[in-house]
Protein backbone atom coordinates (compact mmCIF):
# COMPACT_ATOMS: atom_id res chain seq x y z
CA UNK A 1 0.00 0.00 0.00
CA UNK A 2 2.67 2.33 1.15
CA UNK A 3 4.55 1.51 -2.15
CA UNK A 4 1.64 1.90 -4.46
CA UNK A 5 0.66 5.75 -2.58
CA UNK A 6 4.66 6.36 -3.77
CA UNK A 7 3.67 5.68 -7.37
CA UNK A 8 0.64 7.77 -7.13
CA UNK A 9 2.48 11.12 -5.63
CA UNK A 10 5.00 10.79 -8.51
CA UNK A 11 2.36 10.29 -10.78
CA UNK A 12 0.34 13.20 -9.86
CA UNK A 13 3.54 15.60 -9.04
CA UNK A 14 5.26 14.51 -12.55
CA UNK A 15 1.47 16.08 -13.80
CA UNK A 16 1.80 18.97 -12.74
CA UNK A 17 5.17 19.78 -13.35
CA UNK A 18 4.69 18.86 -16.96
CA UNK A 19 1.80 20.43 -17.68
CA UNK A 20 2.54 24.23 -17.43
CA UNK A 21 5.70 23.57 -19.65
CA UNK A 22 3.51 22.05 -22.57
CA UNK A 23 -0.05 23.43 -21.60
CA UNK A 24 0.32 26.64 -24.41
CA UNK A 25 1.58 25.05 -27.31
CA UNK A 26 -1.27 21.66 -26.91
CA UNK A 27 -4.65 23.15 -25.12
CA UNK A 28 -5.01 23.04 -21.49
CA UNK A 29 -8.76 22.83 -20.20
CA UNK A 30 -10.12 23.84 -17.00
CA UNK A 31 -13.60 23.67 -15.11
CA UNK A 32 -15.60 21.96 -12.92
CA UNK A 33 -17.03 18.59 -12.61
CA UNK A 34 -19.56 16.37 -10.79
CA UNK A 35 -19.45 12.85 -9.35
CA UNK A 36 -21.83 10.35 -8.34
CA UNK A 37 -19.92 7.51 -6.49
CA UNK A 38 -21.33 3.98 -5.86
CA UNK A 39 -19.94 1.75 -3.02
CA UNK A 40 -19.41 -1.60 -3.24
CA UNK A 41 -22.07 -3.85 -3.71
CA UNK A 42 -21.19 -6.77 -1.28
CA UNK A 43 -20.30 -4.28 1.59
CA UNK A 44 -24.02 -2.22 0.68
CA UNK A 45 -21.54 1.13 0.60
CA UNK A 46 -24.00 3.94 0.23
CA UNK A 47 -23.81 6.10 -2.70
CA UNK A 48 -22.25 9.27 -2.45
CA UNK A 49 -22.12 12.81 -4.39
CA UNK A 50 -19.29 15.22 -5.15
CA UNK A 51 -18.48 18.30 -6.72
CA UNK A 52 -15.07 19.55 -7.45
CA UNK A 53 -13.00 20.85 -10.31
CA UNK A 54 -10.79 18.60 -13.77
CA UNK A 55 -7.37 19.69 -15.38
CA UNK A 56 -7.41 18.41 -18.90
CA UNK A 57 -3.91 19.08 -21.11
CA UNK A 58 -4.38 17.66 -24.78
CA UNK A 59 -0.61 16.49 -25.21
CA UNK A 60 -1.41 15.37 -28.80
CA UNK A 61 -4.38 14.64 -30.88
CA UNK A 62 -5.53 11.57 -29.51
CA UNK A 63 -4.11 12.05 -25.96
CA UNK A 64 -4.83 13.62 -22.90
CA UNK A 65 -3.75 14.10 -19.23
CA UNK A 66 -6.45 14.87 -16.70
CA UNK A 67 -6.22 15.56 -13.24
CA UNK A 68 -9.28 16.26 -10.91
CA UNK A 69 -9.81 17.07 -7.31
CA UNK A 70 -13.76 16.20 -5.92
CA UNK A 71 -15.02 17.16 -2.30
CA UNK A 72 -17.16 16.09 -0.36
CA UNK A 73 -18.51 17.25 3.67
CA UNK A 74 -20.88 15.89 6.10
CA UNK A 75 -22.13 16.17 9.27
CA UNK A 76 -24.15 13.76 11.65
CA UNK A 77 -27.64 14.10 13.08
CA UNK A 78 -26.37 15.73 16.17
CA UNK A 79 -23.50 17.87 15.02
CA UNK A 80 -20.31 15.92 16.93
CA UNK A 81 -19.17 14.49 13.48
CA UNK A 82 -17.67 15.90 10.47
CA UNK A 83 -16.87 13.58 7.71
CA UNK A 84 -14.67 15.01 4.62
CA UNK A 85 -13.27 13.07 1.61
CA UNK A 86 -11.23 14.68 -0.87
CA UNK A 87 -9.99 12.10 -3.96
CA UNK A 88 -7.71 13.26 -6.00
CA UNK A 89 -7.38 11.46 -9.56
CA UNK A 90 -4.78 11.42 -12.59
CA UNK A 91 -5.86 9.76 -15.32
CA UNK A 92 -4.55 9.14 -19.24
CA UNK A 93 -6.95 9.58 -21.93
CA UNK A 94 -7.18 7.91 -25.18
CA UNK A 95 -9.27 9.51 -28.01
CA UNK A 96 -9.25 7.38 -30.99
CA UNK A 97 -10.85 9.61 -33.19
CA UNK A 98 -11.21 13.53 -32.60
CA UNK A 99 -14.10 15.64 -33.83
CA UNK A 100 -17.11 17.93 -32.16
CA UNK A 101 -18.16 14.54 -30.60
CA UNK A 102 -15.05 12.46 -29.16
CA UNK A 103 -15.45 9.36 -27.56
CA UNK A 104 -12.21 7.84 -25.28
CA UNK A 105 -11.04 5.63 -22.93
CA UNK A 106 -9.29 6.21 -19.76
CA UNK A 107 -7.05 5.07 -16.88
CA UNK A 108 -5.28 5.86 -14.09
CA UNK A 109 -4.18 5.93 -10.57
CA UNK A 110 -6.11 8.12 -7.28
CA UNK A 111 -5.83 8.77 -3.77
CA UNK A 112 -8.73 9.36 -1.43
CA UNK A 113 -8.41 10.61 1.80
CA UNK A 114 -11.18 11.06 4.56
CA UNK A 115 -11.11 12.99 7.41
CA UNK A 116 -13.31 12.38 10.55
CA UNK A 117 -13.62 15.04 12.80
CA UNK A 118 -14.61 14.74 16.64
CA UNK A 119 -16.65 18.03 17.53
CA UNK A 120 -18.18 19.99 20.77
CA UNK A 121 -21.82 20.12 20.02
CA UNK A 122 -21.87 23.46 21.62
CA UNK A 123 -18.79 25.34 20.57
CA UNK A 124 -18.10 23.37 17.27
CA UNK A 125 -14.71 23.42 17.97
CA UNK A 126 -12.83 20.01 16.57
CA UNK A 127 -11.88 17.96 19.89
CA UNK A 128 -10.17 15.01 17.61
CA UNK A 129 -9.26 14.32 14.00
CA UNK A 130 -8.53 10.73 12.46
CA UNK A 131 -7.25 10.41 8.67
CA UNK A 132 -6.85 7.68 6.34
CA UNK A 133 -5.74 7.24 2.89
CA UNK A 134 -6.02 4.75 -0.12
CA UNK A 135 -4.62 4.40 -3.08
CA UNK A 136 -6.14 2.83 -6.22
CA UNK A 137 -6.47 2.05 -10.18
CA UNK A 138 -9.12 2.88 -12.32
CA UNK A 139 -10.71 2.57 -15.76
CA UNK A 140 -13.46 3.56 -17.79
CA UNK A 141 -14.74 5.01 -20.92
CA UNK A 142 -16.70 8.28 -21.94
CA UNK A 143 -17.06 11.06 -24.08
CA UNK A 144 -16.59 14.39 -24.73
CA UNK A 145 -18.47 17.21 -26.90
CA UNK A 146 -17.35 20.55 -28.06
CA UNK A 147 -19.95 23.42 -27.86
CA UNK A 148 -18.03 26.05 -28.90
CA UNK A 149 -14.38 26.53 -30.12
CA UNK A 150 -13.21 27.03 -26.28
CA UNK A 151 -15.68 24.71 -24.26
CA UNK A 152 -16.78 21.01 -23.90
CA UNK A 153 -18.90 18.95 -22.00
CA UNK A 154 -17.79 15.63 -21.00
CA UNK A 155 -19.16 12.47 -19.08
CA UNK A 156 -17.78 9.09 -18.34
CA UNK A 157 -17.74 5.90 -16.43
CA UNK A 158 -14.62 4.75 -14.13
CA UNK A 159 -14.61 1.50 -12.29
CA UNK A 160 -12.28 2.23 -8.94
CA UNK A 161 -10.12 0.60 -7.21
CA UNK A 162 -9.20 -2.18 -10.22
CA UNK A 163 -7.13 -5.06 -9.41
CA UNK A 164 -5.65 -7.10 -11.95
CA UNK A 165 -4.56 -10.55 -12.98
CA UNK A 166 -3.92 -12.52 -9.59
CA UNK A 167 -4.67 -9.79 -7.98
CA UNK A 168 -7.87 -9.68 -9.08
CA UNK A 169 -9.13 -13.24 -8.22
CA UNK A 170 -8.07 -12.22 -4.47
CA UNK A 171 -9.92 -9.51 -4.73
CA UNK A 172 -12.87 -11.56 -6.60
CA UNK A 173 -12.65 -13.92 -3.85
CA UNK A 174 -13.04 -11.17 -1.20
CA UNK A 175 -15.96 -9.73 -2.51
CA UNK A 176 -15.08 -7.58 -5.20
CA UNK A 177 -17.05 -7.55 -8.63
CA UNK A 178 -15.34 -9.00 -11.52
CA UNK A 179 -15.29 -6.85 -14.94
CA UNK A 180 -16.07 -8.30 -17.97
CA UNK A 181 -14.83 -7.39 -20.84
CA UNK A 182 -15.38 -8.97 -24.13
CA UNK A 183 -12.06 -10.57 -25.69
CA UNK A 184 -10.31 -9.56 -22.83
CA UNK A 185 -11.07 -12.38 -20.08
CA UNK A 186 -7.49 -13.54 -19.82
CA UNK A 187 -6.72 -10.15 -17.91
CA UNK A 188 -8.92 -11.09 -15.00
CA UNK A 189 -9.89 -7.43 -13.87
CA UNK A 190 -12.26 -6.36 -11.12
CA UNK A 191 -13.37 -3.75 -9.26
CA UNK A 192 -14.35 -2.33 -5.46
CA UNK A 193 -16.99 0.61 -6.37
CA UNK A 194 -17.79 2.38 -9.62
CA UNK A 195 -18.53 6.62 -10.23
CA UNK A 196 -20.06 8.80 -13.01
CA UNK A 197 -18.44 11.78 -13.57
CA UNK A 198 -19.65 14.93 -15.75
CA UNK A 199 -18.51 18.30 -15.84
CA UNK A 200 -17.07 21.15 -18.13
CA UNK A 201 -13.84 21.97 -19.61
CA UNK A 202 -12.95 25.57 -21.28
CA UNK A 203 -9.80 25.32 -23.20
CA UNK A 204 -7.18 28.13 -23.53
Amino acid sequence: MRRLSLVAVAVVVGMVVWLPGVAGAQGLGIGPRFSFVRGEAASGTPSTKFVGGTLRMRSSKHVAIEVALDYRSELNDDATVRHRETPLQGSLLIFPVRGTFSPYLLGGIGMYSETDQTLNPTSGLVLSTTSARKTGWHLGLGAELFVGRHAALFADYRFRFVSFGSAAEDEEAAGADPINIPGLSAIKLSHRGSMWTSGMAFYF
